[in-house]
C-alpha cells in the first residue's frame, strides 16, 4: 500500500515522541545515578535541635564555595548564593542556584534562570513567597556596584528582575535584603552618615515604592560594621554578622531585639552554639522561624549548619528579663 505523505508525518511525530521520553528517563537515570536522591522537607534532613548540625552533610549544597541558604514558604524550592569566582576568572564572583522538589524528590543544583551573567548574590524569600529579592552587579542606568534587585511570582514563573529604586540603592553598595511580613525591608548599606562601616537600615514599601529610609540605630549598628541581616517576619529580632575587635575582627552573628518603644537592644552574639572562632557568617531563617543556618567559614567544620531558633528565644528571656 502506498503511503501518503500524512502517514509519513504521523510516523515522524510519533519517533519524535518517544525519542524525548527516551532521553527524559536517560536524564533523570544518570541524575539519580551521579547525584545523591533527597525526598521530603529540608532535603530530607532531621530538623537540627540546640547543637547546630550541618546541613546535608555538605553534599549538594556544598562546603566551600556556598552560603545564603534561603527556602520557599511551601517547601519545595531552595535557593542559595555561590562563590564563582577563580584567579583565572574573579568575575563575576557570585550566582545564585537552585533546587526543585517534584514529586518530593530534590533536583539540583542548577543555576537559577535569572542568574549566572552578573553576579548575583544574598537570596532571600519574602514571607509569603510571592517575591525573591537579592543583590546584583547587573548594568543598570541608576545602578553602581552589588545594588538590590528583586523578582515576582507569576503564573509562568519568575518575572525579569526589578530595580529596587534610588531611596534603597545608592553608590555605596546594598546588598543582603529581607522582607518582613509587614512590609519593610531591612539591608546593608556602606551609604555616609551611618555609625562607622557599613550599617544595616530599614525601608518601608509603600504602594509599589521604597521609600522612608533608616538606620537601625546605636542598638545594632556600630563603628565596627554590621551585614548580611536577616529579620524576623514579626520584627521581633534581627539576626546579622559583624566585625569587632573582641572577636579578633572575625565575622561573628549577633542578635538584638524589638523594644516597646520600636528601638532596638544592644545586639550581643548568639555564642558558641553558632560562632566559631574561625567565623561565621551568612545567616537566614527557615520560612516558619524555627530554624536559623548559618555558614561556618573556615576550619574543618567549614559549611553550611543549621539550629533550632530556641537558642534565639532563650537569649530574649535573658536579655530582656
Amino acid at each position: 500500500m502506498k503511503k501518503t505523505l500524512l502517514d509519513y508525518r504521523v510516523l515522524f511525530s510519533v519517533f519524535i515522541t518517544l525519542f524525548i521520553i527516551f532521553n527524559q528517563n536517560i536524564m533523570l537515570f544518570s541524575q539519580s545515578k551521579s547525584t545523591p536522591k533527597f525526598e521530603g522537607k529540608y532535603l530530607g534532613q532531621t530538623p537540627p535541635g540546640l547543637t547546630a548540625k550541618k546541613f546535608n552533610n555538605g553534599v549538594l549544597v556544598g562546603d566551600k564555595r556556598s552560603f545564603n541558604v534561603s527556602f520557599s514558604p511551601d517547601g519545595k524550592e531552595l535557593f542559595f548564593s555561590y562563590y564563582k569566582g577563580t584567579p583565572e576568572r574573579p568575575h563575576p564572583e557570585y550566582e545564585i542556584k537552585t533546587f526543585k522538589q517534584v514529586n518530593n524528590i530534590w533536583y539540583g543544583p542548577e543555576v537559577a534562570s535569572f542568574s549566572g551573567i552578573y553576579s548575583d548574590v544574598d537570596i532571600t524569600f519574602s514571607p509569603y513567597g510571592k517575591y525573591l529579592f537579592f543583590a546584583s552587579e547587573r548594568p543598570h542606568p541608576k545602578s553602581a556596584g552589588l545594588d538590590i534587585y528583586y523578582l515576582e511570582k507569576k503564573a509562568d514563573g519568575w518575572s525579569q528582575p526589578i530595580f529596587a529604586g534610588t531611596e534603597v540603592n545608592t553608590v555605596h553598595g546594598e546588598v543582603m535584603p529581607c522582607l518582613s511580613a509587614k512590609g519593610n525591608l531591612f539591608f546593608r548599606s556602606g551609604r555616609p552618615g551611618g555609625f562607622g562601616g557599613a550599617d544595616i537600615y530599614k525601608a518601608e514599601w509603600l504602594n509599589g515604592q521604597f521609600t522612608n529610609v533608616t538606620n537601625l540605630g546605636p542598638g545594632v549598628n556600630t563603628e565596627y560594621g554590621e551585614t548580611d541581616p536577616i529579620i524576623a517576619q514579626d520584627e521581633s529580632y534581627i539576626v546579622y554578622d559583624t566585625v569587632r575587635p573582641e572577636h579578633d575582627n572575625i565575622p561573628q552573628i549577633y542578635v538584638a531585639f524589638k523594644l516597646d518603644d520600636d528601638s532596638w537592644s544592644k545586639g550581643v552574639s548568639l555564642g558558641e552554639a553558632v560562632n566559631k572562632k574561625e567565623g561565621t557568617s551568612a545567616p537566614t531563617l527557615s520560612p516558619d522561624g524555627k530554624y536559623l543556618f548559618f555558614k561556618h567559614r573556615q576550619g574543618n567544620d567549614r559549611g553550611i549548619h543549621w539550629i533550632s531558633t530556641e537558642i534565639i528565644e532563650n537569649l530574649k528571656k535573658e536579655i530582656l528579663k
